[in-house]
């Protein structure tokens, strides 16, 4: 089995520092999850999303079931439509914005232009509001090096998948879940600011082959750190 790293947005395959993995990062510039479906390599695969990237493994998993044998799924964010999540998102008021495609626009040029002239700012506003476990992790310098790689090439390298896959995101997407057999593993921190336990609770209850792993005290980033034996 093939195992594909889909990175969180913004994000990118930097990511994978974290765990200390080296798999394959899927490319995801592609006008559509259909098209990018089609892309994927024969199977069978193993797709590992993290926080946005979920989402994506998952439409995957639902278009070409037959290549897809298996998800793991870290921090996941689910369908917002499953539950009361935006007020305790740490992120609430950038998926408010991505409703609107010229928010939306306006604010990842701003990030885009605040990642090149300004990183480490970039990464300190974007995580003021982590939880515990990953200000932690953030506070050790090689970790917050990896987290803003990864945090800028999200917003400069990989802007239009950001932009296209948070419009997606934001709009109704759990249909998909029923047409998802293949064996699941959630992976979630308690403590998860970005996207709430609850989350990977909501999707434990709507697919029908779920496992949750409960990662007791840990956050968004440093569930990922945890994952580090995945491979």
């Amino acid at each position: 089995m093939t195992p594909i790293y889909l990175h969180g947005l913004p994000g990118s395959a930097a990511e994978q520092a974290l765990p200390g993995w080296k798999i394959e990062t899927l490319d995801r510039d592609a006008r559509s999850f259909a098209q990018l479906a089609l892309r994927l390599p024969d199977g069978p695969l193993h797709l590992v999303g993290f926080s946005l990237g979920a989402p994506c493994a998952l439409r995957l998993a639902a278009l070409v079931p037959k290549k897809v044998a298996r998800l793991t799924l870290i921090s996941a964010a689910a369908p917002l439509e499953l539950g009361d999540f935006l007020p305790h998102m740490a992120g609430a008021s950038v998926f408010r914005m991505a409703r609107s495609h010229a928010q939306l626009s306006a604010l990842t040029t701003v990030q885009s232009t605040l990642a090149r002239v300004s990183p480490a700012l970039l990464m300190k506003l974007l995580t003021r509001d982590a939880d515990p476990a990953d200000r932690a992790l953030f506070s050790e310098a090689p970790t917050r090096r990896v987290v803003t790689q990864a945090i800028t090439e999200g917003l400069t390298a990989h802007r239009s998948v950001y932009l296209r896959e948070m419009a997606a995101y934001v709009q109704p997407w759990a249909g998909h879940l029923p047409y998802i057999r293949c064996r699941v593993d959630l992976h979630h921190g308690t403590e998860d600011r970005w996207a709430p336990f609850a989350m990977s609770e909501a999707l434990a209850e709507h697919l029908s082959n779920a496992t949750l792993h409960r990662h007791d005290g840990l956050g968004h980033y440093s569930t990922l750190a945890a994952c580090e034996d995945l491979f």
